[in-house]
């Protein structure tokens, strides 16, 4: 399970986004945290359970939503059940954001970047089949575990092909 974070750290001042409200991808089944690597999986948002998912990468979670709903900021509880429905933020692309690296991972500044969902959803590798961004950060030998390293993120979709460094 992950932590609602705010990881994007710098854009180049435009928000980019292909859903730039995502309220017709996302259904009362829906939830994720800020800070996630986000998909389109049977056309709704979602976090990749396999590396294959990333073929339809669409970018990091801007705000946290849990059961179709913006999480409210007012109640204790996660959702306020009268809240209605309104515009969600889609998930940003073309953003450097702090991901958390693979244990053990080498890093070279310029490397391509991969999703880890095997560890969860705001977890990135050196290693894997469906680039998703490319390392922005200073040569590390071996990532200690936690350790963040800083991303360009893209997108694969439409197409599977990155797209939006």
């Amino acid at each position: 399970m992950s932590t609602p974070t705010n990881r994007i750290t710098r854009s180049n001042g435009e928000e980019r986004s292909v859903f730039p409200d995502a309220l017709n991808v996302i259904d009362s089944s829906v939830t994720f945290n800020q800070g996630d690597l986000l998909c389109l999986l049977s056309n709704k948002l979602a976090k990749a359970s396999l590396e294959a998912d990333y073929a339809s990468f669409l970018g990091i979670a801007p705000v946290t939503v849990v059961s179709g709903k913006l999480q409210s900021p007012y109640q204790g509880t996660a959702v306020d059940a009268a809240q209605a429905i309104t515009a969600i933020p889609g998930p940003k692309y073309s953003v450097e954001a702090k991901m958390i690296s693979k244990t053990g991972d080498a890093w070279a500044p310029g490397g391509a970047v991969y999703g880890d969902p095997a560890d969860g959803p705001e977890y990135v590798s050196s290693a894997g089949t469906k680039q998703i961004g490319v390392y922005q950060g200073a040569t590390i030998a071996s990532a200690a575990a936690g350790q963040t390293v800083e991303v360009l993120l893209g997108h694969r979709y439409p197409g599977d092909a990155l797209q939006g460094v």
